[in-house]
């Protein structure tokens, strides 16, 4: 069942022993639930990097090597996990291939002075893709560069911003929501209590509720297959842009 800003709210003002508005007003309340929402989540990613993982796709243009978001890249990436180029869209029998990051920028100016040909690419060799700017100033450059316009030609695959909750009626996107939910009262609580300098015992109460939940929810997260061990899938693509 989801749950919204206004769940919290209502659930922190009961834990709080304070139903209508005495010591904190709701937006205060509201600014430190999105504090600990993006902590949850953060922790969420920390654990199982590709839970929130979305797709995307952009055109090319003939020889250009670089795009932003103003040919189509989105605005809320937060970690590129692959991307994939089709350099000859109209052609049938042409595929998407893999494109490999590049993380030092050196690497650029070196790949761009060797013979990487694009017919090599189209062997389904893979070509290669850097990064720079961050979110809504994101830049992605190719190599080779594409000599054909193509739709939707590239495909990247990301872990996105995570959004504030704006509105009472703003969804918690957490795994398991109805139980993980409450790690953002608990926090929320805990912070309120010691900002307000009462309660230290109670605050300290939250506190290990949680932790005791996040590490749950941690391992959970990680046993996510029970079925089956635990295994590397793909280490290629991960790249951090923030170290860029």
């Amino acid at each position: 069942m989801a749950k919204t800003r206004k769940n919290c709210l209502d659930q922190i003002r009961s834990y709080l022993d304070e139903t209508t508005t005495a010591d904190w007003t709701d937006s205060e309340i509201n600014k430190v639930i999105n504090t600990y929402y993006h902590i949850v989540r953060t922790a969420v990613i920390t654990t199982f990097e590709d839970y929130y993982i979305t797709t995307s796709t952009f055109d090319t243009v003939a020889d250009k090597q670089e795009y932003t978001s103003t040919e189509g890249i989105p605005t809320d990436v937060f970690k590129i996990r692959r991307v994939e180029l089709n350099f000859d869209v109209s052609n049938t029998n042409s595929n998407p291939v893999r494109m490999n990051p590049i993380f030092n920028m050196d690497a650029v100016r070196r790949d761009l002075g060797q013979a990487n040909s694009l017919n090599s690419v189209r062997s389904g060799y893979g070509g290669n893709y850097y990064t720079y700017g961050f979110e809504s100033t994101l830049t992605i450059g190719f190599i080779p560069i594409p000599d054909k316009d193509g739709t939707d030609a590239v495909k990247i695959w990301y872990v996105p911003v995570a959004s504030d909750l704006s509105a009472d009626a703003s969804t918690l996107s957490l795994p398991y929501v109805d139980k993980n939910w409450l790690l953002v009262c608990y926090g929320s609580v805990a912070e309120l209590l010691r900002f307000g300098a009462q309660e230290s015992e109670e605050a300290d109460k939250f506190e290990r509720k949680l932790a005791l939940g996040m590490e749950k929810m941690q391992e959970e997260l990680e046993d996510r297959e029970a079925s089956n061990s635990k295994s590397i899938l793909d280490v290629q693509g991960l790249e951090d842009l923030s170290a860029i």
